[in-house]
C-alpha cells in the first residue's frame, strides 16, 4: 500500500505583494529578506506551509492530499486578501510533486541495482 507523505503545489495569486506588510500583519509568519526572499506562512488546519513571494506566486507544501493542498492554498489566498491585497478570482493552482512511501516486503540492494541497471 502506497502512503502519500507530502504534496508540493504552486499557485499564482496574480498580484504583486508587499511581503513586509504580510509578515507584520499576519500570524504564524517568518520573513528574513537577507536570508530568503519569501514570507514563510504556516496553517494548522489543514497542516501546511507556504512560501509566498513578492511576485504573487506561492509554493504550498506539507499536505497529504490534493484536496488539502487546494484548501490550504485557498486559505492562504484568503489571509492575503484580508491583509489588503486582492488576488485574482481564479488562482492558478497546480500540484507539482507527490512523495510516497511503500513497503515492498524485502530488502532492496541498491548496489546490486546500480550494477544490473547502470544504463539508467
Amino acid at each position: 500500500l502506497v502512503r502519500v507523505q507530502n504534496i508540493s503545489s504552486t499557485a499564482n495569486l496574480g498580484v504583486r505583494l508587499d511581503l513586509k506588510q504580510i509578515a507584520l500583519r499576519c500570524r504564524n509568519t517568518e520573513f528574513n529578506p537577507r536570508r530568503f526572499a519569501a514570507v514563510i506562512m504556516r496553517l494548522r488546519e489543514p497542516r501546511a506551509t507556504a512560501l509566498i513571494f513578492a511576485s504573487g506566486k506561492m509554493c504550498v507544501t506539507g499536505t497529504k492530499s490534493t484536496h488539502n493542498s487546494t484548501l490550504a492554498s485557498k486559505r492562504f489566498a484568503y489571509i492575503i486578501e484580508k491583509v489588503g491585497f486582492k488576488p485574482q478570482q481564479e488562482i492558478d493552482f497546480k500540484v507539482q510533486n507527490m512523495v510516497g512511501t511503500l513497503d515492498v516486503g524485502f530488502p532492496i540492494r541498491l548496489e546490486g541495482l546500480v550494477y544490473a541497471h547502470s544504463t539508467f
